[in-house]
C-alpha cells in the first residue's frame, strides 16, 4: 500500500450468483484507519460487496467476478493470491454473535493456534491485548476459563471482535454487528468502532448508526454504487435524489 493511499481499491468490480447481476460496475476507494459505511435498502449489494473483500463468496456455487479489487495494494482475486492470507489481513464479525461453544480463552486463540502459535505465555499475551482492544477484558478477566456462551449477546459480539483482531488484520469487516444486541450494548460496540486504530467497513441499515460511527459513506441501490463522500455530507448534502430519498425514509 502507498503510504497515505487507500487500503481497499475496487474497480469496476462486476459480480454474479448465476444469472442474478448483485454487483454492477463498483469502483471504490476506501480510505485506510477510517470507519467506512455501505447503506442501502436489502438486497441492494452491500454485503455482497463487504464479503469480497475477504472472498467469503468463494464458497457460493456459481459466483463469479469481474474487474479487480486490491487490499494493502495487492490483488486479492489474482492467480497468486492466497485467500487464507487475505482472510488474516481482513477480519470478519458477523449479524449475529458467533462465538465457538469453547471457553473465552479457547475462542481468542483459536486462530493463533491454527497458524503455529503455542507458548501459553505469549497466547496469554495475547488474549489480553485482544479482549482490551475490544473493550472486553475487565469484563472477563476472572472468568476466561467459562464458556464464551454463558456472556451476554452484546460481550459474545466483543469476544467476536476479539478472535478477528487476535490475528492483527489491517481491516475489519463488520455486517450489520448490532442488529441483534440491545441498546446499551450497541452503543459499546459503537464506542469501539469510534476508538479503534483499524480500518473498518461496516454495512449497516441503522442511518444514525452510520451516522455516528463512520467517516465515509456508501449508499448501495439495486447493485450499483449511487453516492458515495464524506459522511456527514452524504447525509446533509446528498448529490444524489436516489440518497436523498433513501435517507429521509421515502423508500427502503
Amino acid at each position: 500500500m502507498v503510504a497515505g493511499g487507500p487500503i481497499i481499491e475496487a474497480r469496476d468490480v462486476d459480480f454474479y450468483y448465476g444469472a442474478f447481476h448483485a454487483l454492477k460496475g463498483v469502483s471504490l476507494d476506501v480510505a485506510a484507519k477510517e470507519t467506512t459505511a455501505l447503506i442501502g435498502p436489502s438486497g441492494c449489494g452491500k454485503s455482497t460487496f463487504l464479503k469480497l473483500l475477504n472472498r467469503m463468496n468463494d464458497f457460493v456455487p456459481g459466483a463469479r467476478l469481474s474487474g479487480e479489487i486490491k487490499v494493502a495494494g495487492r490483488s486479492i482475486y489474482g492467480s497468486d493470491s492466497d485467500p487464507v492470507s487475505i482472510r488474516r489481513l481482513v477480519g470478519m464479525v458477523f449479524q449475529r454473535p458467533n462465538p465457538f461453544p469453547k471457553s473465552i480463552y479457547d475462542n481468542i486463540c483459536y486462530g493463533p493456534r491454527l497458524i503455529g502459535a503455542r507458548k501459553k505465555a505469549d497466547l496469554d499475551v495475547l488474549v489480553e491485548k485482544a479482549l482490551k482492544a475490544a473493550a472486553l477484558w475487565d469484563d472477563v478477566k476472572d472468568k476466561l476459563t467459562k464458556s464464551a456462551l454463558d456472556l451476554s449477546g452484546g460481550q459474545q459480539q466483543r469476544v467476536c471482535i476479539a478472535r478477528a483482531l487476535a490475528l492483527s488484520p489491517e481491516i475489519l469487516l463488520m455486517d450489520e454487528p448490532t442488529s441483534a444486541l440491545d441498546p446499551i450494548a450497541t452503543a459499546k460496540v459503537e464506542e469501539w468502532i469510534k476508538e479503534a486504530d483499524l480500518s473498518i467497513v461496516i454495512v449497516t441499515h441503522n442511518m444514525q448508526q452510520a451516522a455516528r460511527v463512520s467517516e465515509h459513506t456508501a449508499f448501495f441501490y439495486l447493485g450499483e454504487l449511487v453516492e458515495f463522500g464524506p459522511t456527514m455530507e452524504i447525509f446533509t448534502r446528498p448529490r444524489e435524489r436516489r440518497t436523498e430519498n433513501y435517507i429521509t425514509g421515502r423508500f427502503g
